[in-house]
């Protein structure tokens, strides 16, 4: 039989999975290590984006005795096994793989009988189950116990390579696939490693590496996220994705880091996402900047949050802390969330509160924790001629003796915060994201608050525990499958996202005079 063919365009495909599954995979797969092949089916959500394939690993469907030839030294899937993985397909709309190991010692390149396999499982498979993807992934082990990999999946008639593994949990980890390594090399090279010498010196010599490998989100441009997206430049993060939906506005002065005083006066007012990408190319011109006028309910914006490592979530509406739960849950992207509120009587300031929440697959979503409010998305996602409606709508019941507020919650409160304290929970986000990459650090607590005017900064924590019924532990890793079961998704009014550019111009999708 002929040897498979991937694609040779840039698409690619991309394997997430949770630490915990990673450790009980690997020990089902080499448990007959070193001489021994051992392999399992798998199930596994997906999504199609413009850059290829995302698969999120979802539960081994483990061999039962019999199911495999534990005689030969290679793995053998029995009729029997086969059946069971194709029935699957029945109980619900994921997608089926197979993964397993090679003997040590041996590449994890596909073999002939490799070959043989995966292109009758990528038929067999995209027939019953409708045009699903099926994926192949071979791993082993050297002498040494390092790991490699390598990996395809089948969609729509086309076999795309898995380059890239990203790990979720105390540590991430990016790995990329034996077969593509050399590729990435690249990113290795630091033009000034001095920079971060005193990285080096506190965190080891890999550190720079695998913060110049490391892609990072930043979701919201302005308070928070403009200090946030400052440190992680510095620190020489490999790529940042930033995505803002709003004009720059002149009260935004004094806590964005990205706004420079002749900005004030440009009308039209530049976006933010712009102003970042100008501020990270002058700390540093070799990182690499995908910035957005979007928002997080964008398909082109999710697709790219969806390639990082963490993100930030940097804004203060509840829509986009409720889908960043929905991607940190269903697509196993974790989020640091950020958020700031100050209160004043009298000309004295009477709270200064930072909160920082660390929404991961498994821990309690934004929901569970009672994070957001239905009716302030509902709000935040109306037009104004639906918010007249509903203001309408709650005053005559008012008058009629009916509680209003099953029409209209309000208008929710303004956050009025100042530049010292945004900066300082931006920064400690990015500090955050960093030791999450670098794993030399964890998050004291999953959610947590703290009020920088009072005695021991007045630390409390959120302990309450996830609703079993909530969708964030129902979908685990269910990616679209779970698109349902979303929390939020974008109204039809909202225009679509677009990337910008350094280069000004006349269209509307470009800034006219900022440069």
């Amino acid at each position: 039989m002929k040897a498979i063919a991937l694609i040779q365009d840039s698409r690619e495909a991309l394997w997430r999975i949770r630490d915990t599954d990673r450790e009980k995979l690997f020990r089902l797969l080499f448990h007959r290590y070193p001489e021994r092949e051992w392999g399992t089916f798998f199930q596994f959500g997906f999504r199609r984006t413009h850059w290829g394939l995302l698969i999120t690993w979802i539960n081994a469907l483990k061999p039962e005795p019999g199911d495999l030839d534990r005689g030969s030294p290679i793995v053998e899937f029995r009729p029997r096994y086969i059946h069971r993985a194709l029935t699957t397909f029945d109980d619900g709309p994921l997608a089926v793989g197979v993964i397993h190991s090679h003997p040590e010692g041996c590449a994890v390149s596909p073999s002939i009988s490799d070959d043989d396999m995966d292109t009758y499982y990528a038929e067999e498979f995209e027939r019953f189950s409708g045009g699903r993807p099926y994926a192949s992934i071979i791993v082993a082990r050297d002498a040494d116990g390092e790991l490699s990999f390598s990996g395809r999946v089948f969609d729509r008639g086309q076999w795309f390579e898995i380059k890239t593994c990203l790990t979720v949990g105390k540590k991430l980890i990016r790995e990329q696939a034996r077969t593509s390594w050399r590729s990435a090399k690249h990113l290795e090279n630091n033009s000034h490693p001095e920079v971060l010498e005193r990285v080096t010196d506190l965190l080891g010599k890999s550190a720079p590496k695998i913060l110049k490998n490391a892609v990072v989100g930043v979701v919201g441009c302005s308070g928070t996220g403009s200090p946030a997206m400052n440190v992680l430049t510095r620190a020489n993060i490999g790529e940042i994705v930033a995505v803002d939906p709003g004009r720059f506005k002149i009260s935004n002065h004094q806590r964005n880091h990205a706004s420079r005083f002749p900005d004030l006066s440009l009308d039209p007012a530049p976006y933010k996402a712009w102003l970042a990408l100008r501020m990270i190319k002058e700390i540093n011109p070799d990182t690499k900047v995908r910035a957005f006028v979007g928002d997080v309910l964008d398909d082109i914006v999710l697709d790219e949050l969806l390639r990082c490592d963490v993100i930030l979530g940097c804004s203060d509406s509840n829509y986009a802390r409720a889908a960043l739960g929905d991607i940190a849950s269903q697509y196993l992207v974790p989020v640091v969330d950020l958020a700031v509120q100050m209160r004043a009587e009298g000309g004295r300031l009477s709270e200064q509160l930072c909160e920082i929440a660390h929404y991961e697959p498994g821990v309690p979503c934004p929901w569970c924790r009672n994070r957001v409010s239905a009716a302030d998305i509902r709000y935040e996602t109306s037009t104004k001629a639906e918010r007249k409606f509903m203001a309408e709508a709650a005053a005559d019941a008012e008058r009629r003796g009916v509680d209003g507020a099953q029409y209209w919650g309000g208008t929710p409160p303004p956050e009025l915060t100042v530049g010292y304290l945004t900066t300082a929970v931006g920064a400690l986000g990015a500090g955050y994201a960093q030791n999450l990459i670098l794993g030399c650090a964890s998050i004291p607590h999953s959610r947590f608050q703290f009020d920088v005017g009072v005695h021991s900064l007045g630390v409390v924590e959120d302990c309450r525990e996830a609703d079993p019924e909530c969708a964030c532990q129902k979908f685990i890793g269910w990616a679209d499958q779970a698109k349902a079961d979303r929390s939020v998704s974008k109204p039809s009014h909202w225009p679509d996202a677009w990337e910008v550019s350094l280069e000004s111009g006349a269209n509307e999708r470009n800034l006219s005079g900022v440069l």
